[in-house]
């Protein structure tokens, strides 16, 4: 998904660890070039939308 507002390294790292942070996410990369976030997590046990919720709880609008 898209990721609107990050700027530096920094913006990464602090989205990443949000994301990390949901139960049942299994993998996560963010790329601050293309703005993007790509999760691998369990479907069992969480859902897109938890995860939008913590990248907004980050600082950051998830699109």
């Amino acid at each position: 998904m898209k990721v609107e507002g990050m700027s530096c390294g920094h913006c990464v790292m602090r989205v990443k660890k949000a994301i990390e942070g949901v139960q049942g996410v299994q993998k996560v990369d963010v790329s601050l070039e293309n703005k993007q976030a790509v999760v691998e997590f369990d479907e069992g046990k969480t859902d897109v939308e938890k995860i939008k919720a913590a990248i907004k709880e980050s600082g950051y609008e998830p699109v």
